[in-house]
């Protein structure tokens, strides 16, 4: 094992890469390929993310035979490439078969404004604008994380989206304020072939033939890609990958609806705007843009009349020494959070190189986690340190610059 580069411990697949040893979980692995890179051949999987594994790694050729002796790789597609050894050449050697989990219904139900229906027993019809912690008090989504620790919510039982019922739809849960609408459901979909078919079923389910594809996004050789409303407030996206030079084709076809309704009652703060007090402002010379979203995080709220009054037409941070609050007002929201949750302030400079130049204001809480507040041209924030740090009592960092290379 010391002498190893490349082993395989149960269900795991352990390999060096760069000096460092990562792991892929094999009962993930979704698709295979040759690969030459540098006139080197890999074994390109992927499984949660992708993998480039040298077959100059010590150890290989146990570890690919044990591979394609479990899921039956193409032996002899994949010697021909790594023999050949021709630059950047990749061919699908193994691909997961999977059933299909969708289905186009005869009767196209135009409700998609309202919600979805869930196929629960009775069935449920589930409005758009229904919270994460409501739709999990239903009982009818779990639970899950990813290798990386991120939560995921997935529906236990078939989903009616309109005119087509979907197993296992998906709703992306990490980081996201509970008591808001959810924003986005997702699904890899499967045809029986484990081809673009599914793609153009659905693309004739919802695109009409006579209309200029390119309002709704592109078909390439490389990726079919649309998006278009398909309800009051909600959009929706289907996406195509097929094998070209950076890309790998898995068979499926990735569906997305996302919720762009506006849920303005969360702006709404008038129990505190009755008792706010303003001990101390801070005035920028302009408007800046607030970059946390009111349906991302409960502290974006209206900006109060009496902080519009001293504001003017620009933007600033007040401090409520009664309320033990600290406001961030920007164009047309401010975030207006609990002092004693902010540990320190970083103003991050970034130099213009491959990119532009700009300068990040951030806010460190007590949780650990950190928002990215206001975003302006370099050194922009640095001339207000002194001030904010006098202001609220709290450490302003300044590190040192870097390229935005």
């Amino acid at each position: 094992m010391e002498n190893k580069e490349i082993w395989i411990e149960g269900d795991i697949l352990f390999y060096k890469d760069h000096g460092n040893v990562e792991n892929a979980n094999i009962q993930s692995l979704k698709y295979a390929y040759a690969q030459i890179l540098g006139n080197v051949p890999f074994l390109f999987v992927f499984a949660d993310h992708q993998h480039y594994i040298s077959t100059e790694l010590q150890g290989f050729g146990e570890v690919y035979h044990k591979l394609s002796d479990r899921f039956r790789f193409d032996d002899e597609t994949f010697f021909a490439v790594c023999k050949a050894r021709k630059e950047d050449e990749k061919v699908k050697i193994w691909a997961k078969k999977m059933p299909q989990n969708y289905q186009i219904l005869d009767e196209y139900l135009n409700d998609g404004d309202f919600g979805y229906e869930v196929y629960t027993e009775p069935k449920q019809m589930i409005s758009w604008d229904t919270t994460y912690e409501q739709l999990e008090a239903l009982g009818c989504i779990e639970a899950y994380f990813t290798d990386f620790g991120a939560q995921y919510l997935r529906f236990k039982y078939p989903v009616r989206i309109e005119g087509i019922l979907i197993d296992q739809l998906e709703v992306y849960a990490d980081n996201v304020s509970t008591n808001r609408p959810v924003q986005e459901f997702f699904v890899d979909l499967y045809d029986e072939t484990n081809t673009d078919k599914s793609y153009k079923k659905l693309r004739e389910l919802w695109i009409d033939d006579d209309v200029d594809i390119n309002q709704y996004g592109y078909e390439r050789d490389d990726q079919c890609y649309l998006q278009f409303a398909l309800a009051n407030g909600i959009n929706a996206s289907i996406c195509y990958t097929y094998d070209e030079e950076y890309a790998y084709d898995d068979g499926s076809t990735s569906l997305h609806f996302y919720n762009k309704r506006e849920y303005k009652s969360f702006l709404e703060n008038k129990e505190y705007e009755e008792v706010m007090e303003i001990s101390g402002l801070l005035s920028f010379p302009n408007k800046l843009d607030i970059n946390v979203k009111y349906i991302d995080h409960d502290g974006v709220k209206h900006i109060p009349l009496k902080v519009k009054e001293l504001l003017k037409e620009k933007s600033g941070i007040w401090l409520d020494s009664v309320n033990h609050k600290i406001g961030f007002a920007g164009t047309d929201t401010a975030l207006i959070l609990d002092l004693e949750k902010i540990t320190y302030f970083t103003l991050q400079n970034v130099l213009p190189a491959k990119g532009s130049g700009y300068a990040d204001f951030m806010v460190h809480l007590t949780t650990e986690d950190y928002l990215y507040v206001f975003i302006e041209d370099t050194y922009f924030f640095d001339q207000f340190a002194g001030q904010l740090e006098q202001m609220t009592k709290k450490s302003v960092e300044i590190p040192e610059a870097y390229y935005n290379c």
